[in-house]
């Protein structure tokens, strides 16, 4: 129990990734949420419209959230531009 734990992230970290892909959404979009699967983890932004939607992976819970943060960013950039 230990080892997993250790391999685990703070929860302080996954609490600022959350919150770092809330801040990078365009505007009426929303995080559907994380999925895990076998060793990959998997963040969801959906917008209003059905084709509105950004993704972001990685090993861990925060590393999907901060990819899907990045994503939303460069997307929201594009629209505003």
């Amino acid at each position: 129990m230990v080892r997993m734990m250790a391999r685990m992230a703070p929860l302080g970290a996954l609490t600022q990734a959350w919150t770092a892909a809330e801040a990078a959404l365009p505007l009426g979009w929303h995080v559907a949420g994380v999925w895990r699967f076998d060793d990959t983890w998997i963040a969801l932004g959906e917008g209003p419209d059905f084709d509105h939607y950004a993704s972001g992976s990685g090993r861990y819970a925060e590393q999907a959230l901060n990819r899907l943060s990045d994503r939303l960013r460069e997307r929201r950039g594009r629209q505003s531009g």
